[in-house]
Parts: structure tokens; C-alpha cells; sequence
């Protein structure tokens, strides 16, 4: 008998975890119904001066934020003291408009290469001078050579995918006015 109460007593523990794993109440994922959070990083040796690199585009979808680290050489690598020299990044909607929010204020003093110092910036879609429809983050090489090594981009973006924000139209051609900034 004290044995068939412990086979009882496992088998509905056994059945309770098993009802609790398959039906999890939150799901464990880095999105929502409507968001889904997105992640990527490159090297950007080789591109020429001038040159872009489409790094995102998440159309039709828009980015609500996005977190931007770049590294990239300065002439004072301390927070705040100077912009990057060569690299511009560029947020909103290519053909339509592109804004620089990388400069001075971003610069983090975090080094422990010479000529290469970390960049941060956080940008929220209609916010602090930032597009209301953000699809693009966008690399421009700003500079007079091809980058190195020592150049990367790393973005993290939160992306809604319903489809009330979808941007029914598409990419324009060129780059905007806005890119000397």
C-alpha cells in the first residue's frame, strides 16, 4: 500500500511538470506579439571614403529603438571630447531622409587600442532630431580612406512587426540631402 501511494505521488508530480513545461504563462523569446528585437555586428574594413553600407534595413517594418556602438578613431578619445573621424552613421528612411546621430557627445573614452576609441548612441524613432519612420541604419564613411580593422559597427534594434507601422512604401533612390551633416 505505501508503496502504490509513492507511484501515485510521482506519477502526479510527473504529469504536473509536464503540463508546466508545455505551457509556459510568458514566452522566453526577445520579442512580442507586435516587437521583435534584432542584433547585428560587422567589421567594416575596406569601405571607401564615401562609400555607405546599408548595415539594417527592416523595411517594411520600423525600427522604435536601436542601440549603435561603433569604434572607430579620434583625435581625444575622453567622453565627450570629439566625434568619430571617420565613420557617420545614419538612421531614418533611405531615399527619403537620413540623419547623422553619431558625434561628440557619444564618444565613451573607452580605449585600449591607440586610434581607436568606442562610440554609443541610443535613438528613438521620432525623437531628438531622429525621423518618425526609422528603417535603415545606414554606414557612411566619412572620411579620406578606406577603413581598417579597427572600424566596427555593432546595433541592436527593436523592430515592430505589426502591421498597423508596416511602411507601405518603398526605398527611394540616392542617399538624402541630409548626409553631409
Amino acid at each position: 500500500m505505501k508503496r502504490q501511494k509513492y507511484f501515485m505521488f510521482f506519477l502526479v508530480a510527473f504529469v504536473l511538470s509536464a503540463v508546466a513545461i508545455a505551457y509556459p504563462t510568458k514566452k522566453a523569446s526577445a520579442h512580442s506579439d507586435d516587437s521583435q528585437l534584432i542584433a547585428e555586428s560587422s567589421l567594416l574594413a575596406g569601405i571607401a571614403p564615401g562609400a555607405v553600407f546599408p548595415f539594417i534595413d527592416t523595411t517594411p517594418h520600423q525600427i522604435a529603438q536601436a542601440h549603435i556602438a561603433i569604434t572607430d578613431s579620434t583625435s581625444d578619445c575622453h567622453p565627450g571630447a570629439a566625434p568619430p573621424d571617420n565613420i557617420k552613421i545614419l538612421v531614418g528612411q533611405a531615399g527619403v531622409a537620413l540623419v547623422s546621430v553619431m558625434d561628440k557627445t557619444t564618444n565613451t573614452g573607452i580605449s585600449t587600442t591607440p586610434s581607436q576609441c568606442v562610440f554609443h548612441v541610443t535613438i528613438n524613432a521620432g525623437q531628438a532630431g531622429v525621423p518618425n519612420t526609422v528603417t535603415d541604419i545606414v554606414v557612411l564613411n566619412g572620411g579620406s580612406a578606406a577603413l581598417t580593422g579597427i572600424n566596427t559597427v555593432t546595433a541592436s534594434a527593436t523592430v515592430r512587426v505589426d502591421n498597423s507601422d508596416s511602411v507601405s512604401q518603398h526605398h527611394g533612390q540616392g542617399v538624402s540631402a541630409r548626409v553631409g551633416d
